[in-house]
């Protein structure tokens, strides 16, 4: 009967699988595609699957009120980061450089800082539809999205765009902010700056390596 448990694992987590960590795990690591699937839903959503987030939202009411404030909290915290990035943003361009170890007349940097800044701008944007959303969720929300495609994906796109968007603001500001100071053409600043990009990349693998 085990053997038979185990060779055909259910299509998501169930309350055994909760309670036995090692049974949780074999059937995750049998199955890539549903792990990329439960991790994308825990992190978005709070669930592994719209079936279990279905079912805390119908049976716990307490438990899905509590993760729904989680969910809202954690948008308004990528708002507060966001509007920081803004004024970021709107700082370096509106004012002139305090040093000349950089150097911002060229089009390059300012490209950037105003592509840091629209991100930025609509990850707020993004973040108030989705605590607006939010509020009002409910498990009739949560049926409709289980049968439709589209609605899926537009829950998750909408989940998904106030994160997404303030990391390219910051991977746009941080891009404008090198080129600023690698334009300034000075020795040192190339060499910390080619070192600092290494060791990024280093870590990137490394990363990856250990996730893989």
């Amino acid at each position: 009967m085990d053997s038979e448990h185990k060779s055909n694992p259910p299509d998501v987590l169930t309350d055994f699988d909760r309670r036995t960590a090692s049974g949780a795990m074999d059937r995750l690591q049998q199955s890539l595609p549903f792990l990329v699937h439960a991790a994308v839903f825990l992190v978005l959503l709070g669930a592994p699957s719209l079936e279990i987030l279905h079912q805390i939202s119908v049976d716990k009411k307490e438990k899905w009120t509590e993760l729904k404030q989680v969910l809202t909290d954690r948008t308004t915290n990528i708002n507060v980061v966001s509007a920081l990035l803004v004024a970021s943003c709107a700082s370096y361009i509106t004012t002139p450089p305090p040093t000349d170890i950089s150097s911002w007349h060229p089009q390059f940097p300012y490209v950037c800082m105003l592509g840091s800044y629209g991100c930025a701008m609509l990850s707020i944007v993004f973040g108030f539809i989705q605590m607006l959303y939010l509020s009002i969720m409910g498990p009739g929300d949560i049926k409709a999205v289980q049968t439709s495609t589209f609605k899926l994906v537009a829950l998750l796109m909408l989940l998904i765009m106030p994160l997404a968007l303030l990391l390219l603001s910051a991977c746009c500001a941080g891009v404008g902010y090198t080129g600023a100071l690698w334009l300034g053409n000075i020795l040192w600043i190339k060499v910390v700056i080619t070192a600092s990009y290494a060791v990024l990349l280093f870590i990137i693998f490394m990363i990856v390596a250990a996730l893989y």
